[in-house]
């Protein structure tokens, strides 16, 4: 026994030897640069393009037995651009294959592979050229000679990175830290897990993302199909489940997916692509979204949304479409379908800071903002027609709420036109019409709005800035701006807006004290003393007049039975501020009297002047003009003077008229 087992050893110690020094001597005798005209060959005849070992071939054992390849580069011909280059390629090979002097390959490793990808101003991107035949290189009898056999089980990229260029769409960006794992891998069809990472960097803002998709993957490159399932894409704080296909690319593409996400949070989402300020950034668990179902296809044709459910925190929206990619002599069409719950906007949009005051130069009127002055993308409606439809139980914004919401969105030969139908709106109703024409140049803007039978005390409950009247009132407004920008726009605003309200009781406070301060300069004492601070009124209008902007040269009216105001001003909307200069006058009869007054005060227009902040308390709105106050007051009194003057005049030509006619008639 103990001799067949020192035989053994010796059989298998000898064997060993025998494997080791045949292998030393089959590197020895074959030289691997015997294979850098297959290999170029075979890149050249299976896709058209160049491959390029600039370095050395070597044999390596790792990290994996077979060939490393030093300095490889890919170029299409055409371009002078390398379309990719790598510092260091490892072949995992066969050894039984270089025996039977074959080259089997079994796994593709890659370290510091950078790849080109640019579009040129017409849309060709240079991957994607049409190349012309390309004439395989006169192959040596030795290279000629050797079998190629491609079944690669396995590939790994480390540290790839990639460079994209678009001059079509502005595009500058960049692909780093690349590392891409595939475990199994064949173009056969069979699946196999994929795991890619990558961070993808905007060269424009430098702005960094850290990108993260795993999948169970098929590629059948025969029939052109591509699917993944078990998809887990991750983009901090988003993450996305579910499947995809792609199905036929080479001749007649099409595909689809299934998604869905886990909740995450819209503003640390949207903090990835652009600078939000940090005092505005929501609770982690505020703001939340869950995409429930994404389910869309398509085709070199179009696109179909079969479904989209998102979560919007404690409601949710559902969205149904189709589009149909433009054509020769079609433009891009869309229809759609928006249907929704309680929508309450304050959640999802950032909250105005009233009466921030901005830094000068960055708005309208002190100076032209670089956003305000920016060309508005109105040249998009003469691209596409659509059509959507929009339902809604309730839309609420800043204390206001309407309910139920419906509206029709369409977009035709360059005009846009939104048109809501009546909705609730605090026991009455609020329709509105929009149209952008945006085929006439300038763009020209039309915005309607119409309220009907609206409760001011319902109003009150959600605004309560607005409980200084009750009573339901009828509003409409008209409006045309021209422009291709924001700034044009609000400086060419033009139209009216106006207001009725019958049987309402008004808050006359801010009145009375005005008068108040006016009375300090009256002798006979203060004119609103009796007068109570809420009163009724049977007719209550206003209207407000916009001539070419909002700065200036607007024309304010309100009327409250006897009491009558009128002025002009204009709208700081970066300041948040307003500045009118009015005239408040008590008329006299046939007007109702209803607020009271010394006939003598009757038709005087005293100056005011209303210059405050929207979010001011309302009783600093106004205040009187007291220097031009003293003159009315000094005009007051000439004008006593002078119709005491006449009446004693006339008291005295009465007096000789009458001694005149009695001398005559005596005698």
């Amino acid at each position: 026994m103990s001799k067949l087992l020192k035989y053994l050893t010796f059989f298998i110690t000898g064997l060993l030897v025998f494997v080791v020094a045949l292998a030393l001597i089959l590197f020895v005798v074959i030289d691997p640069n015997r294979y850098r005209p297959v290999l170029e060959d075979l890149v050249a005849s299976q896709t058209g393009l160049q491959l390029q070992i600039a370095g050395d071939m070597n044999w390596t054992f790792r990290p994996v037995f077979g060939l490393s390849l030093q300095d490889v580069r890919l170029s299409n011909g055409v371009t002078p651009q390398e379309l990719a280059s790598f510092s260091n390629v490892a072949l995992r090979l066969e050894p039984a294959g270089l025996f039977r002097g074959e080259l089997n390959l079994q796994e593709f490793i890659a370290e510091d592979l950078h790849i080109n990808w640019t579009v040129d101003s017409n849309g060709q991107t240079n991957w994607l050229l049409d190349l012309p035949p390309s004439e395989a290189p006169a192959q040596t009898s030795s290279a000629g000679s050797i079998p190629v056999d491609i079944n690669i089980a396995q590939v790994t990229l480390n540290n790839a990175s990639i460079d994209i260029q678009d001059q079509q769409q502005g595009l500058n960006a960049s692909l780093r830290r690349l590392n891409l794992s595939g475990s199994n891998t064949n173009l056969q069809g069979q699946q196999f897990p994929l795991e890619i990472s990558t961070q993808l960097i905007d060269q424009t803002t430098n702005r960094r993302l850290d990108l993260n998709l795993q999948s169970d993957t098929s590629i059948d490159l025969d029939a052109g199909d591509i699917a993944l399932s078990d998809i887990r894409f991750n983009l901090s704080p988003l993450l996305i489940t579910g499947s995809a296909e792609i199905n036929n690319f080479r001749n007649d593409l099409s595909w689809q997916a299934d998604l869905s996400s886990q909740p995450f949070n819209l503003s640390y989402l949207l903090e990835n692509f652009m600078a939000l300020p940090e005092d505005s950034m929501p609770a982690p668990d505020e703001q939340q979204i869950t995409v429930q179902t994404l389910r869309v296809n398509g085709d070199t044709e179009g696109v179909t949304l079969q479904e989209l459910l998102l979560g919007l925190n404690d409601t949710s929206v559902e969205l149904t479409g189709d589009l149909l990619f433009a054509t020769g002599n079609r433009r891009m069409m869309i229809g759609y379908e928006l249907r929704g719950g309680d929508i309450n906007l304050d959640d999802w949009l950032p909250a105005s800071e009233q009466g921030q005051v901005s830094a000068p130069g960055s708005g309208t009127s002190g100076g032209t903002s670089t956003a305000n002055a920016t060309e508005l993308p109105l040249e998009i409606l003469n691209t596409l027609d659509l059509r959507g439809n929009h339902s809604f139980d309730s839309i609420s914004y800043s204390g206001l709420r309407l309910a139920p919401v419906s509206a029709t969105l369409q977009i035709q030969n360059g005009v846009l036109n939104l048109v809501s139908q009546p909705a609730g709106f605090y026991d009455g109703t609020l329709a509105a019409t929009a149209s952008v024409n945006a085929s006439s140049r300038p763009a020209r803007v039309e915005i309607e709005t119409q309220l009907e039978n609206v409760s001011a005390a319902a109003l009150t409950e959600d605004k309560p800035r607005l409980g200084f009247f009750t009573g339901n009132f009828n509003a409409n407004t008209s409006h045309t701006m021209q422009g291709n920008t924001v700034d044009a726009l609000l400086n060419s605003i033009s139209g009216a807006s106006q207001m009725q309200v019958a049987n309402s009781s008004v808050d006359i406070t801010m009145l009375k004290q005005v008068f108040a301060a006016i009375s300090v300069l009256n002798p006979d004492g203060n004119l609103a003393a009796q007068w109570a601070d809420t009163v009724r009124f049977n007719n209550v209008e206003a209207y407000l007049l916009f001539n070419d902007g909002l700065d200036e040269n607007q024309e304010l009216r309100v009327r409250l039975d006897n009491f009558d105001v009128s002025g002009t001003g204009g709208i700081n909307l970066d300041q948040g501020e307003f500045d009118y200069s009015v005239e408040f006058t008590i008329l006299g009869e046939p007007a109702p009297q209803t607020i009271r007054v010394n006939p003598n005060y009757h038709n005087i227009p005293w100056p005011i002047r209303c210059d405050a902040a929207f979010a001011d308390p309302g009783l600093q709105y106004c205040s009187p003009d007291l220097q031009r106050v003293r003159e009315v007051f000094a005009q007051m009194a000439r004008n006593e003077v002078e119709r005491r003057a006449s009446e004693a005049i006339g008291e005295q030509v009465e007096r000789l008229r009458n001694r005149v006619r009695e001398l005559f008639q005596n005698n």
